[in-house]
């Protein structure tokens, strides 16, 4: 069973934008209509995440120096 990964009361806004056509159909095929939000959100917050990681590094790389001896 699929769980919500944000608070139910939390307030959502409808989103609209455009997916490959094989990934819809899987996603419909795979998980029933009221988990997709749930999904999709899980999925999407996974990879933001790893963009701010992957910023962060960048932003940061080579600002540490290894200690002289």
């Amino acid at each position: 069973m699929i769980t919500d990964s944000y608070p139910s009361r939390e307030p959502k806004r409808q989103a609209n934008f455009l997916l490959p056509e094989q990934l819809v159909l899987e996603l419909r095929r795979l998980v029933p209509p009221k988990q997709r939000s749930q999904v999709v959100t899980r999925a999407l917050e996974r990879e933001l995440a790893r963009i701010r990681v992957s910023a962060a590094l960048g932003e940061y790389f080579g600002a540490w120096k290894p200690a002289e001896a």
